[in-house]
């Protein structure tokens, strides 16, 4: 275990497991599951949380072992599903990051908070393409980790001269991208993170997981240099809670990256770990204590469910439908593209205009086999939240934290405020 100060900590504030810390937490949630003997449902994916009236009920489940439906009753719900990387072409986030939470909250008339708000990380692998957006932990350049040019230059010396490589995340990630965009990058579009002057021990130590992903590809980090690009990473947005997580919607509860809750307009690194912890925590505590006050049975509407089997079923119906994988490609291009890095009114206009396209072809997604099911359902829950971040961004006439517009390049008094968005009668509101 060590500690380390992140972009703009001025002091060590992470305690860490090399760069395993994330897995070594759940690998002690998990014993601590056994220990309590709670069931845990694996391989299903949720399809929709079930309401009755205003109260969430439950919810609709496909076992993806056997494609049966699984009806799950309950009084409190936590939604921790984590983030939406998936909607970008370039992130760091795990395949199943596709945005289902967000779509769940908007669908159930949520307010969500702070969409606009996306955290690109200045350092995903650039090399090989395999691995493009692949993480490369803070940690490097908290450790000394220097960011260089095809001409090797410091580059940052030039942007931030007082924090250097350690500037906020939106600061290194706008300094990297002008590089790459006056000429100045690799080859592979990326520029050089270098820790080759390290002490000998130092990178499998404090990197071990990056110096394994490097290894795996022949590349020797200790020796040669890596090659980095920014790569979507963190949503600063979500449910719109209280400080016990509870939603506006009675019973439904949110937690970590899905809420909206300690991050502003940015991300510290190393801060949604400690928000896992305690909000998680609370969610927990203050959920059972719902439960525990509803004395009433649950009552799941037979008709709603049968509403979202019939609509997953049509999916199969659609034999000459439109395939969910090249619609979500589409997509994540639209995303990386016009809603990314650095903004325009102009590029995010022509975004949501692209996306309620998609919205309109995703009517006739087509499933060729029970397999393909949770692909459109992906690529539908996808689209929404997209759409969401889209609208926001448009909103927000200003540059602020991950949001920045390039024709409203400076921070405004009068938008130092939130944005909520929520659906009501089936259409987006802000």
């Amino acid at each position: 275990f060590y500690t380390w100060a992140g972009g703009k900590q001025s002091a060590p504030l992470n305690l860490c497991a090399g760069d395993y810390t994330g897995r070594e937490m759940m690998q002690g949630l998990v014993r601590e599951v056994r220990k309590l003997k709670v069931t845990p449902l694996p391989n299903h994916y949720v399809v929709a949380i079930l309401k009755n009236k205003n109260s969430v009920v439950g919810a609709l489940a496909i076992d993806r072992d056997t494609y049966k439906y699984k009806v799950i009753s309950a009084k409190a719900i936590i939604i921790a599903s984590g983030g939406a990387g998936q909607i970008y072409k370039i992130n760091t986030n795990e395949p199943a990051n596709t945005g289902e939470g967000y779509a769940w909250g908007l669908d159930l008339g949520a307010d969500m908070i702070d969409m606009e708000f996306i955290q690109f990380h200045p350092t995903g692998m650039a090399y090989p393409a395999k691995k493009r957006g692949r993480l490369v932990t803070e940690k490097v350049r908290g450790h000394g980790g220097i960011l260089k040019n095809k001409n090797m230059e410091r580059f940052m010396m030039r942007y931030q001269p007082k924090r250097l490589e350690l500037a906020g995340r939106d600061e290194v990630t706008r300094a990297i991208i002008q590089e790459i965009r006056e000429g100045r990058g690799t080859k592979h579009g990326g520029v050089y993170l270098d820790i080759t002057h390290w002490e000998k021990g130092l990178a499998e130590k404090i990197i071990p997981d990056v110096f394994a992903e490097h290894m795996e590809v022949g590349i020797d980090i200790r020796r040669q240099m890596m090659e980095i690009s920014p790569s979507m990473h963190h949503m600063m947005g979500g449910f719109r809670i209280n400080e016990w997580t509870e939603t506006n919607i009675p019973g439904l509860f949110a937690t970590g990256e899905i809420s909206c809750s300690i991050h502003g307009a940015n991300r510290l690194g190393g801060n949604s770990l400690a928000e896992g912890q305690v909000f998680g925590r609370r969610s927990g505590l203050r959920a059972a204590k719902y439960a525990k006050n509803q004395k009433e049975e649950v009552i799941i509407p037979t008709k709603e469910i049968q509403t979202e089997i019939n609509h997953i079923e049509s999916f199969l119906k659609n034999k000459k439908g439109i395939s969910p994988l090249s619609l979500i490609e589409e997509l994540k291009e639209i995303m990386w593209e016009d809603v990314g890095i650095i903004r325009t009114g102009k590029a995010l206009l022509r975004a949501k205009k692209n996306i309620e396209k998609l919205q309109k072809q995703a009517k006739k997604l087509s499933a060729k086999s029970r397999g393909q099911l949770q692909d459109c359902l992906e690529a539908e829950a996808m689209l929404k939240t997209a759409l969401a971040v889209v609208i926001v961004a448009i909103l927000r006439k200003e540059s602020r934290g991950a949001h920045y517009r390039k024709d409203y390049p400076q921070m405004e008094k009068k938008w130092e405020k939130n944005i909520v968005i929520t659906k009501r009668n089936g259409k987006l509101t802000t």
